[in-house]
Parts: structure tokens; C-alpha cells; sequence
């Protein structure tokens, strides 16, 4: 599986559904990258800026979207920025044979990773031999 394989198109993907974007504000992709073995996929993007709360993870109709709002601290008085606020967005196609019920998300001082298990079905398995 490749990262071709399963990015969806940027631009087919915004136009089906609307994100409201700050004139000020642009909505960027994320870096990530993707591992497969013999129980998952594996996704590990990176999100700087973004904390769970404002991190969304959505599997639906085959595709698994992520979108994240960079936070800004009110808190605190800016001096100087040289970093411009993002909204982050990607989507991807969903190979068959992943279990959408056990697909996971952790995120963890900007980087999330998405779990998507292999269904049973999918996994290789070994055959025994028999003589005779």
C-alpha cells in the first residue's frame, strides 16, 4: 500500500464538503507518513500547534478525513509571530479489509496516529501442509 494509493484528491474532497475558512486563516496538509505490516496501517501525522480538542478524525463512506484548528494562546500578550495560524486538513481512501470499528486515533504533542486494523479476513495466515 502506498501513499498514492490512498490519498484522495485534495481538491474533490474540499469541493464535496464545505470547510469554513478564515480570510486570514488557510487550511494546509499535513505532513504523514504510512506503514503497513500484517495486522494494520498504520498513519502518523504531524499537526504542530494542534491539541486533541480541536482534532477531528472522521471514517465515512470508505474515507478517513483528518482536520485539526491550530490553538492560539489568549493568554498571553504576542510580541512577534513569524507562524501563521493553520487549519489542517487530508483525506484518504480506505482500503478494503479494514475493520471500521476498531479504527484508533491518539494524539500526542502535535503528531496523531490512526490506527486501521486489518480485518480477520485480510490478514495473511499460514496454510499447514499435510503429507500424504
Amino acid at each position: 500500500m502506498t501513499l498514492t494509493e490512498l490519498e484522495k484528491r485534495e481538491d474533490e474532497s474540499l469541493s464535496r464538503s464545505p470547510v469554513t475558512r478564515e480570510p486570514t486563516r488557510p487550511t494546509v496538509r499535513p505532513l504523514v507518513d504510512v506503514f503497513e505490516n500484517d495486522e494494520e496501517i498504520l498513519l502518523v501525522a504531524d499537526l504542530p500547534g494542534v491539541p486533541a480538542g480541536n482534532l477531528k478524525v472522521r471514517l465515512e463512506d470508505g474515507e478517513l478525513t483528518l482536520e485539526g484548528r491550530w490553538h492560539d494562546t489568549e493568554d498571553r500578550k504576542t510580541l512577534a509571530t513569524e507562524y501563521v495560524p493553520v487549519d489542517y486538513r487530508r483525506t484518504f481512501v480506505v482500503p478494503d479489509g479494514i475493520d471500521p470499528e476498531s479504527v484508533k486515533a491518539r494524539a500526542k504533542d502535535g503528531v496523531v496516529t490512526i490506527h486501521l486494523p486489518k480485518a480477520e479476513a485480510f490478514r495473511p495466515r499460514e496454510i499447514p501442509v499435510h503429507a500424504g
